[in-house]
């Protein structure tokens, strides 16, 4: 373990260790993917272990040339005490030199945590709910070459496919998530310390790492160096070639998946059978999971319920039905549907909506306005971004006018205020994790002239914005109140 007591001049460090490094300090395909200029923020994630200090210290180094600004995002899992504390200060103070603003979380006494599992999936949702608050494009982990093999004998174990055994990939793009990037991938655990070594860098070492009661240390220190005396090979680079190829095999698979079944992975409310059937097994697996993932049902299936639902659509049975929590998957002679088992989906009717009134929607939401002068205590909150747009937005009311309600249509577009430009309203519900079955339940607000002024979920329109010189504006309010029938 490095003595990490001493102060370190950072920016200087950095120089060194860039001035040091042999060969490419960053994988080819993540330097690729940040070289694009949609790529403008990166979220990194610092433990304060050695890999992925060596990995702040390279993205630090090129961030100017690839055109990149880093936050640094820490997860203290509160596992460790005061030495868990050390290693936030630790990594607090190499951002603060570094000029990276610095985010972090505490685990709550209420969170459980338990299993290396449960501590993950924390961390994941900090970190994703913080790269998205920050408008970042992508997280970037630590995750070096030697992880490759010990996340493969992991899945191995749970009987996981092509897209599983691909992981980590360098590069992993999530439809309702940001991109993972892996810069280190490439690299050995053995190369990183003796580079921050050469360096006199400091990190710090997580004691728990040692405790071979824990799956993934007992795979890194007694399964796999016997793996490797048995076979008298490098395994981990073994490993990463076949996980480098298993993903090659796996974006072709879902490329060809998404040309045969694009209603599938658009989310459609039913699919044809014989098309399912007349397809070789691998494509319609994809099919099935993609379909299942837009109707937000992943985590209600397990992998052996997946493997019911493909042994379901293979018999040529011509009905049957598989429970997926509040929901049935149900097959008839010709279709696949999801059907709710309690809750009954009531489509929204379009309708009218004078400034002041207030309504009640088909859905049993309710929709009000209030027309409100534009005072100092409203600016204060709009500047501060504390209005929570899925039940509240302000709009500019220029004259009186009547406002259309109604769902959503193919093709809408929409340009809420703090977006880049439009974007069809499709990708909008997509990126604010709206789930499949809510969005044809949201009102879109529409002006006289057809501009969308709002739907709840998003910022309003950018061309009603209130600005400076706006003394009134339309308050929207919307609350939705669940109807349970019986069945």
């Amino acid at each position: 373990m490095f003595d990490n007591s001493h102060a370190l001049e950072w920016i200087e460090s950095v120089k060194l260790l860039v001035k040091n490094s042999d060969g490419e300090s960053l994988h080819s395909e993540v330097k690729e993917f940040l070289k694009d200029p949609e790529c403008r923020r990166v979220l990194v994630a610092c433990s304060g272990g050695a890999d992925s200090v060596f990995m702040l210290c390279q993205l630090s180094a090129h961030a100017e040339s690839l055109g990149i600004k880093l936050i640094v995002a820490h997860y203290n899992h509160r596992w460790r005490g005061e030495s868990a504390e050390q290693d936030a200060r630790f990594v607090e103070e190499m951002s603060r030199q570094l000029k990276c603003p610095f985010l972090t979380e505490t685990r709550s006494q209420n969170e459980p945590a338990t299993t290396e599992t449960l501590a993950r999936s924390l961390r994941i949702r900090f970190l994703r709910t913080a790269a998205q608050a920050h408008d970042c494009q992508c997280i970037a982990f630590g995750h070096q070459q030697d992880d490759i093999l010990e996340t493969q004998l992991q899945r191995l174990a749970r009987g996981s496919g092509t897209d599983g055994l691909a992981a980590p990939r360098p590069v992993h793009f999530f439809e309702m998530y940001p991109t993972h990037i892996r810069p280190l991938l490439h690299l050995k655990a053995g190369a990183i310390r003796e580079a921050l070594k050469k360096c006199s860098i400091t990190w710090r070492e997580d004691s728990s790492n040692k405790n071979v009661e824990i799956p993934r240390n007992a795979l890194r220190h007694v399964v796999i160096p016997s793996l490797q005396n048995t076979l008298k090979r490098d395994v981990s680079q073994g490993a990463a070639r076949s996980r480098a190829l298993l993903e090659e095999d796996a974006v072709a698979l879902n490329q060809i998946a998404r040309k045969s079944f694009p209603e599938a992975f658009e989310g459609s409310e039913f699919l044809e059978l014989n098309v399912l059937r007349c397809a070789p097994k691998a494509l319609t697996r994809r099919a099935l999971t993609a379909w299942l993932s837009k109707h937000e049902l992943s985590a209600s299936m397990s992998a052996a319920m997946i493997d019911q639902l493909i042994d379901s659509v293979y018999s040529g049975k011509e009905t049957f039905r598989l429970s997926a929590g509040d929901f049935f998957i149900e097959a008839d002679a010709t279709s696949l549907r999801v059907e709710s088992t309690h809750l009954c989906d009531i489509p929204l009717k379009p309708c009218s909506l004078k400034p002041g009134e207030s309504i009640t929607l088909s859905t049993h939401a309710v929709l009000a306005t209030q027309i409100v002068p534009v005072d100092e205590a409203l600016r204060k909150r709009l500047s501060a971004g504390t209005i929570d747009v899925m039940c509240e937005a302000y709009i500019a009311l220029a004259d009186e006018q009547i406002f259309k309600i109604r769902s959503r249509q193919p093709g809408d577009t929409f340009y809420p205020i703090g977006a880049p430009g439009t974007k069809k309203m499709k990708d909008w519900f997509i990126d604010r994790h709206i789930p499949v079955r809510e969005r044809n339940l949201l009102p879109l607000v529409i002006t006289d002239s057809g501009i969308i002024a709002w739907v709840p979920g998003l910022p309003p329109a950018d061309n009603l914005k209130i600005n400076a010189t706006t003394k009134t504006a339309l308050k929207l309010t919307y609350k939705t109140r669940k109807t349970t029938l019986s069945n």
